[in-house]
Parts: C-alpha cells; sequence; structure tokens
C-alpha cells in the first residue's frame, strides 16, 4: 500500500483516528543468563541484501554442529539486534542451534532512507528476505529453519510464518503484537489529537523527504510508547554505554491501525508457541487468546501477573527461554552433536 492510497484512506477517518493511537511493542530487559562458553560457537558477518539495500545482520554457529537448523531474530519496535537478545540467541546456540540476528531496513547499521520508520509491512518483507540469504548458505540447513519474534516483532513473525509457509518450520512469537487497533486503543486519550496531527503531518512528507519524528519514550510526556512498565522496561533494553537515538518517524500513529497479525494465524502451517503476559500493558491479552484459537497448531503458555517486559529477565525469562528451546528441539528435530 502506498502513502498516498493510505492518506485517501485516513483522511476520512480522520475523525476515528483520534482514537486509535499506538500502544507498541518494545521488546528486552535487562536479562539474566548464564553465557554460552566462549569457544562453543563463531559469529560472523551475514548482512543480506533487502530491496535496493541491505539488512545488517550476524550469524552465529555452534561449533561441532554440521549444517545445523538455523532460528532468525529480530527486534521489536524501535530497538535493534544487540539490545536484549543476546541471552536468548546464547540459549539456542548452546542447544545446536545456528542464530541468525538482524536489523531491519533504516536500523542500527542496515541501509535504507528515510531512518527510524516503523512499518509492519516493510519489517515483513525484511524477514523475507532473511529467509531466503539463509536458505541459500551452505553452513546451516535452511530446510530447518524457525523464526523468533518478541513484541512487534511476534507480530511480524505470524505474518511471515503465514506468508512464507514454503520454509518456515517453526514460528515463536512472544508476547506478540497482535492488532494495531486494539492496541491504539490502549493510548491515553489525553494524546490521542496529538498523535493524530504528528502521524498526518508526517505521513504526507513521503520518502524523500526527512520523516517528522516523536520520542520512542517519554515519562510522564506524550511519546510512542506509553505504559505502566514502557519508561523503564525501553531504558533497560538499551545496553550499557550505547546511547540510542530515542525518536520514531510519526506516521506510525496513522499506519499502526491497519496492520493486524492476528488475521494471519489461521493460516500458518507450522507449530507455532505464542508465550503471553496476563498483564500486559501495551497488547491486549484478550486479543493474543483470541488469536490463539484460530492457530492450526499452537501452542500457548501465559504468564500469569506478568507485564510485558518481564519475560526478559529472571525467573521468568528461565521459563520462557527453557519453553522455547525444547520448542526449536521438537520442531526442527536437532541432531546429536
Amino acid at each position: 500500500m502506498t502513502y498516498s492510497t493510505i492518506i485517501r484512506r485516513a483522511l476520512p477517518l480522520f475523525a476515528s483516528a483520534l482514537a486509535l493511537s499506538v500502544g507498541l511493542s518494545v521488546t528486552a530487559h535487562a536479562q539474566t543468563s548464564a553465557p554460552a562458553k566462549a569457544g562453543s560457537y563463531k559469529v560472523i558477518n551475514a548482512t543480506f541484501a533487502c530491496q535496493t539495500t541491505t539488512c545488517d545482520a550476524e550469524l552465529w554457529l555452534p561449533k561441532g554442529v554440521a549444517r545445523p537448523p538455523i532460528i532468525l531474530m529480530a527486534h521489536g519496535f524501535g530497538a535493534q539486534k544487540d539490545w536484549g537478545l543476546l541471552p536468548f540467541a546464547e540459549r539456542f546456540v548452546k542447544a545446536g542451534f545456528a542464530v541468525l540476528r538482524f536489523d531491519y531496513r533504516g536500523f542500527g547499521k542496515s541501509g535504507g532512507q528515510p531512518r527510524y520508520v516503523v512499518d509492519g509491512v516493510e519489517h515483513v518483507k525484511d524477514w523475507s528476505s532473511a529467509i531466503d540469504a539463509v536458505r541459500a548458505r551452505g553452513d546451516v540447513d535452511g530446510n530447518r529453519l524457525g523464526l523468533w519474534g518478541t513484541s512487534y516483532s511476534g507480530g511480524q513473525v505470524l505474518v511471515v510464518g503465514a506468508e512464507r509457509g514454503d520454509a518456515v518450520k517453526a514460528v515463536s512469537a512472544q508476547v506478540p503484537f497482535v492488532s494495531g487497533l486494539q492496541s491504539g486503543l490502549r493510548f491515553p486519550l489525553k494524546y490521542q489529537p496529538l498523535a493524530a496531527w504528528y502521524g498526518l503531518r508526517d505521513l504526507m512528507r513521503g520518502d524523500k523527504e526527512e520523516p517528522l519524528y516523536v520520542p520512542i519514550i517519554a515519562k510522564d510526556q506524550f511519546s510512542a510508547l506509553i505504559c505502566a512498565e514502557c519508561a523503564e522496561g525501553y531504558k533497560a533494553l538499551v545496553p550499557p554505554g550505547h546511547e540510542a537515538d530515542n525518536k520514531v518517524a510519526a506516521r506510525i500513529f496513522m499506519t499502526l491501525p491497519f496492520f493486524r497479525p492476528a488475521s494471519s494465524a489461521s493460516h500458518i502451517q507450522a507449530p507455532t508457541l505464542v508465550i503471553a503476559a496476563e498483564n500486559d500493558g501495551l497488547i491486549p491479552i484478550a486479543g493474543v487468546r483470541d488469536m490463539v484459537k484460530e492457530l492450526r497448531r499452537g501452542e500457548y503458555l501465559e504468564l500469569k501477573g506478568a507485564d510485558h517486559f518481564a519475560p526478559y529477565s529472571g525467573a521468568l525469562f528461565e521459563q520462557v527461554v527453557a519453553r522455547q528451546t525444547a520448542f526449536f528441539l521438537k520442531t526442527l528435530a536437532v541432531l546429536p552433536r
């Protein structure tokens, strides 16, 4: 869908758009994990072509495993591959999987203009390009390929799993974004007119102009992510010593309501594990429960009393990563070393 088409659709709905801002999903928190042994894997550059540019990626290869199955990982809203995914990747590579972590176009060291544009449809294209890239490699088994997504990317892997049934053999969606409308209705009423105003102004700038940016987080102020756990959760996401650009293109306020990964659930052929947080401040749990009912081969774990960032640290992280590792071992059939 082109931006001009979105504008034509958005303008007649301007009044309702005031009630449809963003309850977006960032992913990750400071995590506790036993690190993989230094000599148990190697990391190599795996940057791949995507559309007219490239996506920055790294490939983790477990030592002693010939052509291991592979798990693709990407982050949620506004984040980068180095932010909080490390403990999960280490567990997977220790279990004998290869792991590809990548950044979307416009984020991190990936190419692409304009920068810092969160767009679910475009991110799905990056996932598909990553799949094609790893399936062409000789050092991993592209026929045993799984997807791991969390929060906003947790919704994207549902879409990719449905669209790329030719390649995807397992899908793991953690605290997944399932409906832009449902999440948007969580956005504070007092900020909805401002979100719609910024969103429309940015949407009309187009791809050749610098976007109109808004903060991703701003405690007790207008920003893209607003929930009880958002400010501290996002801060914990950024590694020590790393200065994050706390901004995102405001057009997301207008495009988000049209992105509904839940509609892909019934089309996913692969086994799908969904892990959700009962008290998620960004993702309404009722929508996740409804989505899971549509999965053909679904497994579901609901973390009682947990919020959006709870799965990324402490005892809940241990529970979640153990369940995900077991799921991938079962569905991708890692061969003995």
